[in-house]
């Protein structure tokens, strides 16, 4: 089969990753994929981010047939609205056809009427894909020993730039109106849209996207990233929420738009925390611990003291006093650090001298990005070099120096730096694969799983293995706590562990520190058990919240009375908005 590859109009928009995904794609699609390309298929259905290949992946019919790929690609947030809604529908159907198996006798008939009304609703062309995995299922039971009926193979020579272009997302309205735009950043459940709220000049826009129960830390590094806006950074500067995570206080200081006396006060108390981190008690350390606490701004003690309790306990009596002394100071002013040299050096031989030399952490930082090799290998051998310094400079280090960190005879060994290194898409699948097996913890595991930048689907293979195999070894509180911190990406790539084990689910939906986020997404994943959904739809958060009132009634396994009754909370607009919906569930719609 010859793919004039140059002639597709979407083909620049692909990176070297996806294009190679692509060619695997279009060359095992007109055969019957054996058991390792369906470990490929299944790692590549919950990996991609593309929604030409997603999409590509969505129309092959007999890859469907394969309950893994399937459900991975239901389970796939990138992918395309509609195309995600009808796979769910699929995958909901199989699991209210396994509960109503289970039910009492009198919920049966109940039961089987709301599976016939979720198969009338799937898409023809899907309609076709459940019925096989319907046989597939009863095979064991009563098997006579016919061939199932597989769809029909594609052809090699297909129209891809038709095959592969995503539907059509509904049209939407020319103009916003300011309250459609805030209505919009607070209920969407599109990043990019969640984005744009956060960017907004409007205070009401950024404020509506920020109680937006789908916001996620990932998204507001990003606004921080784009966004000119004094006011975001102040405003998530100053939600509790925000205000104590290390990889927002990073994004704030990496930010070109941040405000130069936000990111003094930020940097001043992370320097602090550092020196105090070493536990030194020579004369230097301590007078410059005292020149940093003379300089910390007072909105910042909430932070050294949360990180003196989890850190160094015996240090709060100390922060206390610099705090007290400061407030009977109130009215003098306070120091400011002073600038250090940008490091722009003449001669190769001063870079040589500062690389084994320079103590400063923002020389170092340049001095490992410096285009000559010989600077970047005298910098490892420095004394004042960090592991935090060369995790901050290995997602932009080249092969070269990737291959050389990797076996250094230090570096190499650190746990910290083989982690960063982990995450570097230059490092070797052999590499890869060695220090993925010294990983411990389901937050490193987790890492791994979600990385787009990781590029080896081997890798992320048997993450996903090692992450399961940990997640089904721990005990309900263990889990609870994983789910409180991770829930978003285990029900992601965990489906069927998480939601399957219903007690925990209920402690999480009982906990005082649930995120609502984690609410909406039980809401809308199918694979949810009808009691828990119960319990969301009882849960006073939920008020609160129109997104997930909405994803609970569009569930079709949310059951008949908590519908009935979320359904008269909704205003009239937002029931004809969900009416427009084919998701919605024939009960509702005959209601209406």
């Amino acid at each position: 089969m010859a793919l004039k590859e140059l002639e597709l109009s979407f083909w620049p928009e692909l990176s070297e990753t996806e294009r190679l995904h692509f060619r695997h794609l279009v060359m095992i699609r007109p055969q019957v994929p054996s058991e390792g390309q369906l470990r490929m298929l299944s790692g590549l259905a919950s990996t991609l981010t593309q929604p030409r290949l997603i999409t590509l992946m969505a129309r092959t019919a007999h890859w469907l047939s394969h309950w893994e790929v399937l459900e991975a690609l239901a389970g796939n947030e990138a992918a395309p609205e509609s195309i995600r809604r009808d796979l769910e529908l699929v995958v909901s159907l199989f699991d209210l056809m396994r509960e109503m198996d289970a039910a009492p006798a009198a919920d049966k008939v109940e039961r089987a009427e709301v599976v016939k009304g979720v198969y009338q609703q799937l898409r023809p062309e899907l309609k076709p894909v459940a019925k096989l995995l319907a046989k597939q299922l009863a095979k064991p039971i009563g098997g006579t020993g016919a061939t199932l009926e597989m769809p029909s193979l594609p052809d090699p020579d297909q129209d891809w730039e038709t095959l592969t272009s995503p539907p059509a997302a509904p049209v939407a309205p020319v103009t916003l109106t300011h309250q459609d735009r805030l209505a919009l950043a607070g209920a969407s459940e599109n990043p990019s849209e969640i984005l744009t709220g956060l960017m907004a000049e409007a205070d009401d826009l950024r404020q509506a996207a920020l109680g937006n129960p789908m916001l996620s830390e990932d998204i507001v590094c990003q606004a921080l990233q784009l966004s000119p806006v004094d006011g975001l950074f102040d405003e998530v500067y100053g939600e509790a929420r925000w205000y104590f995570r290390e990889g927002i206080r990073e994004a704030i200081l990496e930010a070109p738009a941040s405000p130069e006396d936000l990111c003094r006060r930020i940097a001043l108390s992370r320097h602090l925390v550092e020196l105090l981190g070493l536990g030194s008690h020579s004369r230097i350390s301590i007078q410059r611990a005292v020149s940093l606490f003379a300089q910390l701004d007072e909105s910042e003690y909430q932070y050294v003291t949360y990180w003196c309790k989890r850190h160094a306990p015996h240090l709060l009596r100390v922060v206390k006093y610099f705090y007290d002394r400061q407030r009977r100071q109130a009215g003098s002013p306070s120091g400011g650090l002073g600038r250090e040299s940008q490091g722009q050096w003449a001669s190769l031989e001063e870079r040589v001298f500062l690389a084994t030399q320079s103590t400063s952490h923002e020389q170092l930082g340049q001095l490992l990005r410096d285009p000559d090799l010989q600077v970047f290998r005298l910098t490892l051998e420095n004394p004042a070099l960090t592991p935090r310094l060369l995790h901050a400079a290995i997602p932009v280090l080249e092969r070269e120096r990737i291959d050389f960190l990797a076996t250094h005879h230090a570096w190499g060994r650190d746990p910290e730096v083989r982690e960063s290194l982990l995450h570097n898409p230059l490092l070797g699948e052999n590499q890869a694969l060695g220090i993925l097996d010294e990983l411990n913890g389901i937050k490193a595991l987790v890492e791994v799983v979600k990385d787009p930048r990781v590029p080896h689907l081997e890798v992320k293979r048997r993450a996903l293995e090692r992450l399961r195999a940990l997640y089904q070894e721990i005990a309900s509180e263990e889990r609870l706590l994983a789910l409180r911190s991770f829930g978003a990406e285990l029900m992601r790539h965990l489906p069927q562990e998480v939601l399957q084990d219903e007690a925990s689910l209920r402690l999480l939906v009982a906990d005082r520190q649930l995120d609502p986020s984690l609410l909406l997404r039980l809401a809308r994943n199918k694979l949810t058990p009808r009691g828990i959904l119960e319990l969301i739809a009882a849960h006073p958060v939920l008020l609160a919240h129109t997104a997930i009132m909405s994803e609970l009634l569009l569930n079709p396994k949310t059951p008949r009375e908590s519908s009935l009754r979320l359904w008269g909370l909704m205003s009239e607009a937002e029931q004809q908005q969900l009416l427009k919906s084919p998701h919605l569930p024939t009960t509702l719609r005959h209601l209406a």
